[in-house]
């Protein structure tokens, strides 16, 4: 990864988020559409709290690139003390808003999350990442940077990015792609779609279209669950991996996982060791 990569992939995701339709991204976002992956999450953020065995009110939560809080719901619904880290200043707002009725008041961090991780040595009982580090150039840096922010006994979370191309299953593969480009063709602007599509299979990636950075995995295929794994079982006493379909329609999320395809993964590493 250069710097370049970096500056582009973070210029790319704060115009893309910017501007955020609510109800356009949440068409988008497969672990905010489909009751089934939120599921997964809150089981995670559960087996998270009873990994640490305090009351949820007493456990410090910081997530990383939380956006407005579309997926922070069972944070503010278990009552945690919340930190919340975004590029953005305006989808912070939102956060903040969306945590109101709950009676919390997280503490908001208009940062980039490399940023933020570089310049504290604050530790948290819980860092996690929603549909963040495939968004990342450098993943393993930051992942690495997480872990040194969670506190003796903690947890680190990232839940919702695409396995690794190679290392799916082709049939698997080739439906997510069928799936998405079904979807695709269904939302209109099938003419900027074609042009992205074929920039991609020459491999050229323009840090002028934000399409090409805001979703950095399609410039690496995909990310290394394998590799995190084994990265992160230096630091913690048990790494636990659940991987799952997940796709952008409806009906081909519950054919799917009718047939149990997988395309996406999330991480939950407990007992965070004393350095």
């Amino acid at each position: 990864m250069t710097g370049d990569d970096r500056a582009a992939a973070l210029n790319a995701n704060i115009a893309a988020y910017e501007s955020l339709d609510e109800r356009a991204y949440v068409n988008g976002a497969p672990h905010l559409k489909h009751a089934s992956i939120a599921r997964i999450y809150e089981s995670m953020v559960d087996s998270a709290i009873s990994e640490i065995g305090r009351d949820p009110k007493t456990i410090s939560v910081l997530e990383l690139g939380a956006g407005n809080g579309l997926a922070s719901g069972p944070w503010f619904e278990r009552h945690v003390r919340m930190t919340a880290v975004d590029s953005s200043e305006s989808m912070l707002r939102g956060l903040r808003d969306r945590a109101a009725p709950y009676g919390i008041k997280p503490r908001l961090v208009p940062a980039d999350a490399l940023d933020f991780l570089s310049s504290s040595e604050e530790t948290f009982d819980v860092v996690t990442h929603v549909s963040m580090i495939h968004h990342v150039p450098d993943y393993r840096n930051l992942l690495a940077k997480s872990a040194a922010r969670v506190g003796p006994g903690g947890c680190l979370i990232t839940f919702q990015d695409p396995l690794l191309y190679a290392r799916m299953p082709f049939g698997h593969h080739f439906a997510e792609r069928a799936s998405y480009f079904v979807w695709r063709a269904a939302q209109g602007n099938l003419k900027r779609g074609l042009k992205t599509r074929w920039r991609r299979l020459r491999g050229v990636y323009s840090p002028a279209e934000v399409v090409d950075f805001e979703d950095y995995h399609v410039v690496r295929a995909g990310v290394d669950s394998s590799s995190i794994v084994t990265f992160l079982q230096e630091s913690f006493s048990k790494v636990s991996v659940v991987s799952y379909w997940s796709t952008y329609g409806r009906s081909m999320q519950k054919l799917g996982e009718r047939f149990h395809l997988v395309s996406s993964f999330g991480i939950l590493a407990s007992g965070r060791k004393s350095t």
